[in-house]
């Protein structure tokens, strides 16, 4: 019983009387956290356990009161799956580098070397920042070293994604860094959290306002993948709120009792079915709008560790292992803790895509692409059922010495001085935003891409 609590309903008085009512007690998180730690492979588990606990009890106290932010019991339980995880990859590299020395190690010698502790904070690092908002990070960390005195943080390199990532990068005209402080640097390391993310969880939520780079970071790293490790890459997309509840998940027809699927259910079936060898493919099914209870709570049992679809038929579909839920939100004022709390999640803040990258963005491509292409690549993504990827840098090859090139190369140079930070550009739109009324909700993404459709 959850008295109060959106998406559900309460008993009637009438029928609650027929029942024993039992109160509930909250679970001993510390033996939980040590009996997880020691099924790892955790050998010092009590004493992690005594300090993992009281650092989530902190986080809940003293970080800002967000929407998404979970630190129960499930948010402590992923992040001791993820130190395992971490652990035994690094034995599993070690052993490697051993092997290739001449040397024969056990894993139990090797698991007797790793420093534990270091373990559990990269764990802590790699699951808990991607969702926390810019004034939380620094907080967090002081709370690590609190509770961790004299553990340092290091990071997983991930050299070879990071290539990857940087090459669609340079294809699609978009800033890539790894210097902090430059333009992309911030959104780049959004897209490896969410690598990280789709490692641990196979639900997860991209919460920020629109325009933060959330639809670019799961394309880039789709693409990304598909090349670094060879599988195949597959996105459907769905606009939740543009359909009805039925049409999303089917309807059973009450006088044959014949079942109907929706359009996610039937996107999960073809998956499971296997014809066309989806089952070998990276699959990921993207909700992309408001999280409600009332149609997100179906997938409450999909998103946590059965990862079972019950239908009103009796019907039970199972989330193969290569599938991905995924929800692109502008926030979760409507959602509540119980998905919350069963999703990775990825926070994109409003400076993560600034407009001195979306200038850039755009110059590179009035260079490089004929504005033909963007176009027919632009209307051809608005039609149902096509997969259009976007114009990309091998273009130039071909149109080098095209005149139209040459006129737009020319226009994009007598742009670049008005679309700089300080330029008449970035000023217009900081006195439209500041000193104009608007009919609608002005955003500064949909404003420079009228002023980019314009241009053209």
């Amino acid at each position: 019983m959850n008295p109060g609590y959106a998406g559900r309903s309460n008993l009637p008085d009438n029928l609650k009387q027929l029942f024993r009512s039992l109160a509930m007690t909250q679970p001993d998180r510390q033996l939980i956290a040590q009996v997880m730690l020691f099924s790892q492979g955790f050998r010092t588990a009590e004493r992690l356990a005594q300090k993992i606990v009281p650092f989530f009890i902190l986080c809940q106290e003293q970080l800002s009161n967000q929407s998404h932010y979970d630190f129960g019991l499930r948010a402590l339980k992923y992040v001791l799956v993820s130190s395992g995880n971490i652990k035994r990859d690094r034995i599993q590299k070690m052993k490697e580098d051993a092997t290739e020395r001449g040397e024969v190690l056990s894993e139990s010698q090797i698991a007797e070397q790793l420093p534990e502790q270091e373990i559990l904070i990269q764990s802590v690092c790699e699951t808990m920042v991607p969702k926390l908002v810019a004034e939380d990070i620094p907080l967090l960390f002081s709370l690590l070293s609190d509770v961790f005195p004299g553990v340092a943080y290091s990071r997983a390199e991930m050299k070879k994604l990071r290539e990857e990532i940087a090459k669609v990068c340079e294809e699609r005209f978009l800033c890539y860094s790894e210097t902090e402080g430059e333009l992309g640097y911030a959104w780049v390391e959004k897209v490896l959290q969410l690598f990280q993310i789709t490692n641990l969880n196979h639900g997860l939520m991209m919460v920020g306002p629109s325009g933060s780079g959330k639809s670019c970071a799961w394309r880039v790293l789709l693409t990304a993948l598909e090349r670094f490790e060879g599988v195949e890459g597959v996105a459907h997309v769905i606009d939740p709120k543009a359909i009805s509840k039925d049409a999303l998940y089917g309807t059973l027809d009450p006088t044959t009792r014949e079942w109907t699927d929706g359009l996610f259910t039937h996107i999960l079936r073809k998956i499971i079915d296997n014809v066309r060898g989806e089952i070998d493919k990276r699959q990921w099914i993207i909700f992309d709008g408001d999280v409600d209870p009332e149609w997100v709570e179906n997938l409450n049992s999909v998103l946590d560790d059965n990862k079972l679809l019950t239908l009103p038929n009796g019907e039970r579909l199972a989330i193969p292992p290569n599938v991905r839920i995924m929800f692109e939100v502008q926030d979760l004022r409507y959602a509540t803790l119980a998905t919350v709390s069963r999703c990775g999640m990825v926070w994109f803040s409003d400076d993560v895509i600034t407009t001195d990258m979306l200038f850039d963005n755009y110059l590179q491509k009035l260079r490089c692409v004929s504005l033909d292409e963007i176009e027919a690549a632009a209307a051809a993504r608005g039609r149902p059922g096509r997969s259009v990827s976007a114009p990309t840098s091998d273009t130039v090859k071909e149109d080098t010495l095209s005149p139209n090139i040459q006129v737009q190369r020319d226009a994009a140079n007598m742009l670049t001085p008005h679309m700089a930070h300080d330029g008449l550009v970035a000023r217009c739109l900081q006195y439209a935003e500041e000193k104009l009324d608007h009919i609608m909700d002005f955003t500064k993404l949909r404003a420079l891409g009228s002023l980019f459709a314009m241009i053209n």
